[in-house]
């Protein structure tokens, strides 16, 4: 999700009518008392009703909360489709496969697709694409967006690849930074983690014990120090899915890009209060607690967990770069000179709109681009 970085306080800031999630979750802590912010996002995300990502509100580009780049411009899927077909190339010679990990609207898996028609014929012919998506109402989406590739796409659950793993290119495209973190504070040299409890019938933030242990090995992991009072949000689950899409891939690659940065940047003492971001309708909210399953909520990727956990997991790093990099390595320069002198109206806004992946201040600018491979 694209923005610019926003922390928040702790203030218990809420619009003063509840919605549906909302009420189900204070209803959940009636019964079961206070659950960690951790199993509030994944609620707030990713309840079956009433999730921000499950409901059929538009989500991305003007109408929704947020942009990402595969919704800037075709240009973007087209260097996508040029990036999987050279690293393909180095795995085999045999037909082409990728798995797009959370596909949105369907937008980039029909740049490239369309992509791989126009400017890699071969590969075009014998291309199998498979989209991972767990939402009911962007299935949707992406099946009406892709009717024109009917008989290529194919929709699978992650939990069947890993029985059958694939030699395949997996990629995702701000997948991991959707997915629930736990936030962690230091506050008289001991760690606690946030939690939401119920008070007159509203949501409240408090601080607890941490709900596993495995949150300090992380920590120590990441070669992690906190100083007093600092805030950070740790993605264990993010580790979770990078071991699934690990035994997914029999032979390939992964491709990550994503909203984030490496750990000595994430958690330097200058990020006092996290990465933790909420939007509603392109404008950064206030608190998490607003709105509940009808804004996002997302949280800075750390890199370094995805490499290092990677390697145990059998993946080698690749290459780690800014998504600016990424797509000037990639041709996209060659691409706006292609566009010509002589151009009309629309021309010229599509030669603004790629401009808009690589200049400063664009929707590049704290995107970074993570290629691992899995050698089988």
């Amino acid at each position: 999700m694209i923005s610019l970085r926003f922390s928040f306080g702790d203030k218990d800031l809420m619009s003063s009518k509840q919605s549906p999630l909302e009420q189900r979750i204070i209803a959940r802590i009636e019964r079961e008392g206070p659950i960690t912010f951790r199993d509030f996002m994944l609620a707030a995300l990713y309840d079956p009703d009433y999730g921000y990502y499950n409901t059929g509100r538009v989500k991305i580009g003007v109408e929704g909360d947020y942009y990402t780049s595969g919704n800037v411009h075709p240009a973007f899927g087209a260097i996508m489709a040029r990036c999987a077909v050279e690293l393909w190339g180095q795995v085999s010679e045999g037909p082409l496969t990728l798995v797009e990990m959370g596909a949105g609207t369907g937008q980039l898996a029909l740049d490239i697709l369309t992509a791989l028609a126009e400017e890699h014929a071969r590969q075009a012919g014998v291309v199998r694409y498979i989209i991972i998506e767990t939402s009911p109402a962007m299935r949707a989406s992406q099946r009406q967006k892709l009717g024109a590739f009917e008989g290529r796409v194919e929709w699978r659950d992650l939990e069947v690849i890993e029985r059958s793993p694939l030699e395949a290119i997996l990629f995702s495209n701000e997948l991991f930074d959707a997915l629930p973190v736990h936030r962690l504070r230091l506050s008289c040299a001991k760690l606690e983690e946030s939690y939401l409890t119920a008070s007159s019938n509203r949501l409240r933030f408090t601080w607890k014990d941490t709900s596993t242990e495995r949150l300090a090995r992380y920590l120590q992991a990441m070669q992690v120090v906190l100083s007093e009072g600092q805030v950070i949000e740790v993605g264990l689950d993010a580790i979770e899915l990078l071991a699934r899409v690990s035994r997914a891939i029999g032979r390939g690659y992964l491709i990550t890009i994503d909203y984030g940065d490496v750990a000595g940047h994430l958690y330097s003492p200058e990020r006092r209060l996290g990465t933790l971001r909420s939007f509603y309708r392109h404008r950064m909210i206030e608190s998490p607690l607003e709105r509940v399953g009808e804004q996002d909520i997302t949280a800075s990727v750390n890199f370094t967990a995805l490499i290092e956990y990677g390697r145990q997991f059998g993946l080698e790093t690749v290459s780690y770069e800014r998504q600016s990099a990424f797509l000037f390595r990639m041709g996209l320069i060659e691409r706006i000179a292609a566009m010509g002198e002589n151009q009309t109206l629309d021309d010229l806004k599509s030669r603004l709109a790629i401009k808009n992946l690589f200049v400063p201040g664009g929707v590049s600018d704290n995107f970074r681009v993570l290629i691992q491979r899995k050698r089988g």
